[in-house]
């Protein structure tokens, strides 16, 4: 039952590859834009990675989900860490609602779209997140089967098919080719098996 819902929440370390077109379209040299891809996969694998390899070392079964809740609050490098930790998702949080309270603020009139109306809609929508957060009680899992299913079909499968269209790859067998069907396999896999994980923990607690 771990490893599926494991599947699930991964692709959340891969959902916000989606500010890649507008690092692109931000580039001097665009050129550098496959090297700049390599370079952002393998310091996020390599982080990732050794951060679970790290956490399982020091706490080992015992370790936590997130691995900031094994450390001693009794430490000064303790807090610092735990801190740091919340900058991220605090940064994400601001980047992923930002689209959403345009979209809001564009159903207004015109007369009412000024700077007093975008911070109230943005506040609005903020406290009703953060209240839903607090009050569903399999609020993890839900987010393990956002993880699973939309996340995996708006960061992998989509792009992966609309690329293989584009580009006419799957015209031509080749490696190339084989690697993208192979990440779509993959990509389908955990979408299954964690969206049914997902589901499954949501009924149980209903």
């Amino acid at each position: 039952m771990g490893f599926p819902r494991l599947l699930a929440c991964m692709p959340f370390v891969i959902v916000h590859i989606q500010v890649f077109p507008t690092l692109y379209n931000s580039m001097t040299n665009k050129h550098q834009f496959s090297n700049v891809l390599l370079v952002c996969f393998v310091l996020t694998t390599a982080g990732y990675a050794s951060m679970a390899v790290i956490g399982y070392l020091m706490f080992g079964p015992e370790v936590e989900s997130q691995v900031t809740l094994n450390l001693p609050l009794n430490k000064v490098s303790s807090n610092l860490a735990i801190y740091t930790t919340l900058v991220n998702p605090i940064s994400k949080f601001a980047l992923m609602v930002t689209p959403i309270t345009h979209a809001l603020k564009d159903l207004l009139p015109r007369t009412n779209r000024n700077r007093v109306t975008s911070i109230f809609v943005s506040t609005v929508l903020v406290i009703s997140i953060t209240i839903v957060a607090f009050t569903v009680p399999f609020f993890g899992y839900l987010m393990s089967l956002v993880g699973a299913f939309l996340s995996v079909t708006a960061s992998i499968l989509l792009p992966c098919l609309c690329y293989l269209k584009i580009s006419y790859t799957y015209r031509k067998f080749g490696c190339e080719t084989v690697v993208i069907v192979a990440i779509i396999i993959v990509a389908i896999v955990m979408g299954i098996s964690g969206t049914y994980i997902s589901v499954m923990k949501i009924i149980h607690h209903l």
